[in-house]
């Protein structure tokens, strides 16, 4: 009997050995697998925060760029044609029509070069307001005289940080130069709102449009709509239907 005894404790002691082995093997198993996804979702949020202060980095170098072209354009460039125009207003001609021609080209490309400026210049844009600068933007379509524009005003809008405005404001170019580039629209109406938690957009063509889920295989223009829009903690959705035209609505948050 003590030899039976012996071997249930002996195979008892075994088990509950063994339970304790499985036990320990399953507890570090559950921590590693806590400690890994806690490390992955640590290395994503890193590398989330690296690209998007890559991203703003880029941005402020653009931002710095235009800025010095829109300066060079209006100090410089500007400058020499208008010298060039009043010394064409001075020459002898025995042609006066291709004269008149060749001045009012000239006059053309300054005027236009001094559109793209005010485009450029950031503290212009800043100044001005996010309402006025897109209001211009649309000016300068309707001028072509191929697009019908519409801008409306709705809610409790305020304008945003100089930051911010900036971004939004690049964001609404972006989109007009694709409707310019792609659509083939003839209507553009653009609705900037807001409240006190945030600002919104949206803007809508009656042009080809696209199949929305094959959107990314459009081009940059519309990954950086939705790029720079999260770079402020905005969101952007992109909705369109071939050959019933596209709507992009984004929002970008006060604080």
């Amino acid at each position: 009997m003590q030899g039976v005894s012996g071997d249930i404790i002996i195979v008892a002691a075994g088990t509950l050995l063994l339970l304790c082995i499985f036990g320990f093997v399953f507890f570090f198993v559950i921590i590693y697998n806590k400690r890994y996804r806690q490390y992955e979702e640590e290395k994503a949020e890193l590398l989330r925060l690296f690209e998007m202060e890559k991203l703003n980095a880029q941005l402020e170098i653009q931002e710095q760029t235009l800025k010095h072209i829109s300066g060079e354009i209006h100090d410089n460039i500007g400058q020499i044609l208008s010298l060039v125009g009043l010394q064409l207003s001075t020459l002898p001609t025995s042609n006066e029509d291709k004269l008149e021609h060749t001045t009012e080209l000239l006059n053309k490309a300054i005027g236009d070069l001094r559109n793209l400026s005010k485009s450029l210049d950031t503290d212009r844009i800043t100044s001005i307001g996010i309402v006025e600068a897109v209001a211009y933007e649309l000016q300068l379509l309707e001028k072509t005289g191929k697009y019908k524009t519409d801008l409306q005003i709705e809610g409790d809008f305020l304008e945003l940080s100089a930051d911010k405005t900036i971004i939004l404001y690049r964001i609404i170019q972006e989109i007009i130069n694709n409707i310019i580039k792609h659509a083939k629209a003839d209507v553009v109406s653009i609705i900037i709102g807001g409240n006190k938690i945030e600002s919104f957009c949206t803007i809508r063509d009656n042009g080809v449009g696209f199949i929305s889920d094959n959107f990314i295989n459009k081009g940059l223009g519309l990954k950086n709509i939705i790029t720079r829009a999260s770079l402020v903690g905005g969101k952007a959705t992109i909705d369109s239907i071939p050959n019933e035209g596209t709507l992009i609505t984004f929002s970008i948050p006060k604080t």
